[in-house]
C-alpha cells in the first residue's frame, strides 16, 4: 500500500474508477439526450409508448446507480473487490453497511 492510498485502494484501482466513473457520466449523457429524443419524436406524434419511455429511463436509473457506487468507493477508498461485494449484496437486497 502506499503512502497516499487509502484504505488498500492501489492507484490503479483509483485510475480504474474514475476512468469508468468518467465512462458512465458519458452513457448517462447519451442516454438522457436518446430519452429526450425519443420524448419530443412522441410528443410531436401525439402518442407516447410508456413502456418505451420506462426502458429508456430505467436504463439511464442503472447508469446512475452504477455511478453512485463508484463514487462511493472512491471516497471510501475501497478496493475492486470490496466494491464488487458491495455491489452484489446491494442486488441481493441485503441492506448497506
Amino acid at each position: 500500500m502506499g503512502l497516499f492510498s487509502k484504505g488498500g485502494q492501489s492507484g490503479r484501482e483509483r485510475r480504474a474508477m474514475r476512468d469508468h466513473l468518467n465512462e458512465l457520466d458519458d452513457m448517462r449523457r447519451t442516454n438522457l439526450g436518446d430519452l429526450g429524443r425519443i420524448t419530443v419524436e412522441m410528443a410531436s406524434e401525439g402518442s407516447f409508448d410508456r413502456r418505451r419511455l420506462s426502458e429508456q429511463a430505467g436504463e439511464v436509473a442503472k447508469i446512475d446507480r452504477e455511478a453512485d457506487l463508484i463514487a462511493r468507493g472512491l471516497e471510501e477508498g475501497l478496493t475492486l473487490q470490496e466494491l464488487e461485494d458491495l455491489a452484489r449484496s446491494d442486488q441481493s437486497g441485503a441492506p448497506p453497511r
